[in-house]
């Protein structure tokens, strides 16, 4: 008979190589991404210079972060939204250099043009406004946080309220987004978070 001292050590093994694994996963996915992903670059602007339980960061908004049922085209109306449900926006890139929404439907769209990139997000909130005459989308990409070295998260919100600075986003096949960077003043810097 097997003591149950003998199999605790085995199972704990188990659990310690699957939970590296599920890691390593993610961190290889996301580098994946980074690499290979279509890079977009959109405007950005702060919203919150700090998080002390995680360092110096730039929480950044963009203006397809809110949408609104009568300047977007929807696939079902914005009444079939529920928070947390998925949301997949079609960006072109206008002629201004501007990557822009043209529409959003709640499932992946069966057909992507030419020059069109798809950018998978989640519902944060939906409201109308007070004449009832409007419906808004909050939506969030998880492009939201840029990490930056302690100390120096509010030089950047100064920078970023001072100056022109856009977001450098990879956008996987699948809608997936990660944030690779910025570009502040025609400066790449390029040092995201491995998660």
């Amino acid at each position: 008979m097997i003591s149950k001292q003998k199999l605790v050590w085995p199972l704990l093994a188990v659990v310690a190589v699957a939970q590296s694994a599920a890691l390593f996963d993610m961190v290889f996915a996301r580098d994946r991404l980074l690499k290979s992903g279509q890079e977009i670059t959109l405007a950005v602007r702060p919203l919150d210079p700090r998080d002390i339980f995680r360092g110096d960061f730039v929480t950044l908004g963009y203006d397809i972060s809110t949408l609104k049922k009568s300047t977007t085209d929807t696939d079902p109306d914005f009444n079939g939204f529920s928070v947390g449900s998925p949301a997949y926006v079609t960006l072109a890139l206008a002629s201004d250099g501007k990557w822009t929404e043209t529409h959003v439907g709640s499932q992946y769209p069966s057909k992507v043009g030419p020059g069109e990139v798809i950018l998978k997000g989640r519902v944060n909130s939906v409201w109308k406004d007070d004449k009832a005459a409007e419906t808004h989308v909050i939506l969030r990409y998880g492009i939201e946080n840029y990490f930056v070295p302690e100390g120096t998260g509010r030089a950047l919100e100064d920078k970023v309220r001072s100056h022109e600075v856009k977001a450098i986003v990879a956008v996987a096949a699948d809608g997936t987004a990660a944030l690779k960077g910025l570009i502040v003043d025609g400066e790449r810097h390029e040092d995201p978070p491995l998660l």
